[in-house]
């Protein structure tokens, strides 16, 4: 026989059972005919336009530990309310004794639940983030949104990683591809490279569509750069993609790679990195070409100036320098010119710095300079069509070979053809073949002269920008590629959970000898708000840093004021 006590317990517990049960019902229903009026298609996209997880979007375990955490936040509230009513009882108990003992009761039974519910949503916190975390964390989606550059997964690739190809959510990459990846810091090569291959327990490459658990793709040979800050991974035998339709893949980096001083290069729980780009359904039969180069053809330059090289595409790095070749050489009078190359701008551009040691800028770096008037010819060789192992010219992320005099077809070097370089001081494609040179003069001055910004996008203070805003600056200066970095410029966020994924390049406006600067990124957060920095390792053409100051609505002031905050001069960093 139940008693009342019991009745009245068991008829509590059916109230809040039924309650819970009526609230997430109407939640689900507001939700669902709030997005179905937009009028979805009755298609593949139609789980999407419920709010429902498609095929693409997220793991079915994902949505299950959603659903938990929502309900034990919801538990938490009752638990909360709970305790206030407990409250409320003793308050009013007007010292009866009785009352004040089931206040306490009420107060002990709400206390041990809201501890069990904060130590259960810890728990599946950790689940969320050891699932989500170590494979595809941040990747959702099949479409061009910003997987993983939220304010979690994605975003901890700032602190890692400098750029990649393919770009986040790049489309129509070619099927015969490479991926390559540069980060901040040497990294262990055993964590990334198993034998010649990828080492597949680290780097996961697999379809976006598909589950956190794969299959992931393992028919790639992975190498390091000499500094072990960039792998490259090229497909054998065959290529990734369909000749009939497009396909997003991801790559995930999981929090087990190691820096080269054995430091996490992810460190915290449910760290790593992921980005997606969707593969097209064609080969990439089409040669690189040179867009333009610094100082141009009979050009008569300052003496400090960087040789610069931007290409129409992204250019395998390996094949600028490697072991046993460099691709890309200085002469004056007949003798190679002692230096160093550097490649940027996401693989587009690539520089050349001599070892000639010729005073120190405003920042105390040192300035590197070519022989004072001089005429200075630069060669940029082609590769060999038959692709040896090592690369003995420049090609492309598709192995296509440079196309130096721009005739749409790769011809290979000299060697092959028997035809000179192409001359950009005297070009003639029709007896000129696909190795390329120029030739400029050198001045003995040196250039001193501070880079400044004169235009930025968005201006400061706008608001209510679109999450995929164009942000970027404009010096009034050419600048030095390989300087504008992430060393160089940053992306805060505010608040910090905020923070997404970017990455840095910049194109050269030679018709007005200036050069933009573009900070390339994932979708903003909505309600956030975000501020660029750029700081004083960025260098123009010449090797001169970059003045903080210096700016839309800012007078160089040094040192008094040394940066310059929307708009207005500051003694300290603009950082949040």
């Amino acid at each position: 026989m139940r008693t009342r006590s019991e009745r009245s317990k068991k008829s509590i517990i059916s109230a809040v059972i039924l309650f819970i049960f009526l609230m997430t019902a109407v939640f689900l229903f507001i939700k669902i005919n709030a997005v179905s009026a937009q009028g979805p298609d009755i298609g593949i996209e139609y789980a999407e336009d419920l709010n429902l997880p498609s095929a693409e979007d997220k793991d079915i375990r994902i949505l299950i530990l959603d659903i938990i955490k929502y309900l034990l936040t919801f538990l938490g509230i009752i638990a909360v309310v709970m305790i206030m009513y407990a409250g409320w009882l003793w308050m009013s108990s007007g010292g009866s004794e009785e009352k004040i003992g089931r206040a306490k009761r009420t107060l002990i039974n709400a206390v041990i639940g809201l501890i069990i519910i904060l130590a259960s949503y810890a728990i599946v916190a950790f689940i969320v983030n050891t699932i989500s975390g170590g494979l595809n964390g941040g990747g959702g989606g099949g479409g061009g949104g910003g997987g993983g550059g939220g304010g979690g997964f994605g975003a901890s690739g700032n602190d890692a990683i400098e750029y990649h190809y393919p770009a986040r959510n790049q489309t129509d990459v070619p099927r015969n591809t490479k991926i390559v990846i540069t980060f901040r810091e040497p990294i262990m090569a055993s964590d990334i490279i198993s034998g010649t291959g990828i080492n597949t327990a680290n780097i996961k490459i697999s379809k976006t569509s598909e589950s956190i658990d794969g299959p992931f793709l393992d028919n790639f040979t992975a190498e390091a750069s000499a500094d072990q800050k960039t792998y490259k991974f090229t497909q054998v035998p065959s290529y990734i993609g369909s000749p009939s339709e497009e396909i997003w893949y991801t790559v995930a980096l999981t929090n087990d790679i190691h820096k080269g001083n054995g430091d996490l290069l992810f460190p915290g729980t449910g760290g790593g990195y992921d980005w997606k780009f969707e593969v097209s359904t064609f080969i990439d039969v089409t040669p690189p070409i040179i867009t333009s180069v610094i100082p141009q053809p009979d050009d008569t330059e300052p003496r400090n100036v960087v040789i610069q090289i931007n290409f129409n595409e992204a250019i395998d790095p390996s094949s600028v320098y490697n072991d046993s070749n460099i691709n890309i050489e200085v002469y004056v009078g007949g003798s190679l010119v002692a230096g160093n190359l550097y490649v940027s701008n996401q693989y587009r551009t690539v520089e050349f710095l001599t070892v000639d040691d010729c005073g120190i800028n405003t920042c105390g770096d040192i300035v590197y300079c070519l022989p004072g008037s001089s005429a200075i010819s630069v060669l940029v060789k082609a590769c060999d069509l038959s692709i040896p192992l090592v690369y003995d010219g420049l090609v492309d992320m598709a192995d296509n070979s440079l196309d130096g005099n721009k005739d749409g077809t790769a011809q290979g070097p000299q060697a092959q053809t028997g035809l000179p370089p192409y001359d950009e001081n005297n070009p003639d494609a029709a007896i000129q073949g696909d190795d390329y040179t120029w030739l400029f003069n050198t001045s003995s001055n040196i250039d001193v002269s501070a880079p400044a910004i004169e235009q930025i996008s968005p201006d400061i203070g706008d608001t209510n920008i679109a999450l995929d805003q164009a942000v970027y600056a404009i010096f009034d200066k050419r600048m030095m590629s390989s300087s504008l970095n992430k060393t160089s410029v940053a992306l805060y966020a505010d608040p910090a959970g905020n923070a997404v994924f970017y990455w840095i390049t910049n194109e050269v406006l030679l018709l007005e000898i200036k050069t933009r600067l573009n900070i390339n990124h994932a979708d903003f957060a909505e309600e956030a708000g975000y501020t660029p920095e750029i700081n004083s390792n960025a260098k123009d053409i010449y090797q001169n840093c970059y003045n903080p100051s210096a700016g839309p609505n800012c007078t160089s002031n040094p040192p008094d004021y040394p940066y310059c905050c929307d708009g207005t001069l500051s003694t300290n960093s603009c950082e949040p």
